[in-house]
């Protein structure tokens, strides 16, 4: 199985376990410790190596989780991932719970990429249009990529639209290659 089909899976739990009211933090405490375990390759290795014991690894967990403010909701789960030997997949938790919140309050993240930068007026009229498309609010990620020539490549979730210049080319090649 797949981490992200892992991590998927404990992020589904804990939204269950997470009252409605309270999600948002917890899945502003998960970005915390996902970034601070990211950022640091000490803890990264202190916390998933075999050579440190669960008696040292609970105290650089707490220690953490004191520092950062953590909640006690995210401290048992925390806990719970380390006791289980999965906070390796705790980055991956924090991106899933946060998507599974966003789609529970009818919002998606769109990832728009372009050839140039585009306007803040085209930009606008591009996240108000996938909006009444999906039916839900959609916030937009801009990535530049001159590769693909002209034209947008869309990405809500795992549907991806491509409109782009190099797309529409290749597929005229494959026809001409075709016959």
């Amino acid at each position: 199985m797949s981490q992200s089909v892992i991590a998927r899976r404990y992020a589904k739990a804990l939204l269950a376990l997470a009252p409605e009211a309270s999600r948002e933090i917890v899945s502003q405490e998960l970005e915390d410790f996902a970034d601070a375990y990211n950022g640091s390759e000490d803890l990264r290795e202190s916390l998933s190596s075999s050579r440190v014991s669960g008696a040292a690894k609970e105290k650089v967990l707490v220690a953490v989780m004191e520092k950062l403010g953590t909640g006690a909701q995210v401290q048992t789960f925390l806990r719970f991932l380390l006791s289980k030997r999965r906070i390796l997949l705790a980055p991956d938790i924090a991106t899933a719970f946060d998507a599974l919140v966003k789609a529970s309050m009818g919002k998606v993240e769109a990832e728009v990429t372009v050839a140039q930068e585009p306007s803040t007026e085209l930009v606008q009229s591009l996240q108000s249009q996938l909006s009444q498309t999906s039916g839900k609010e959609v916030s937009v990620t801009i990535k530049i990529d001159p590769s693909i020539i002209g034209g947008v490549v869309t990405r809500i979730g795992s549907t991806v639209i491509d409109g782009s210049l190099r797309n529409q080319l290749n597929r005229v090649r494959q026809s001409i290659i075709q016959g």
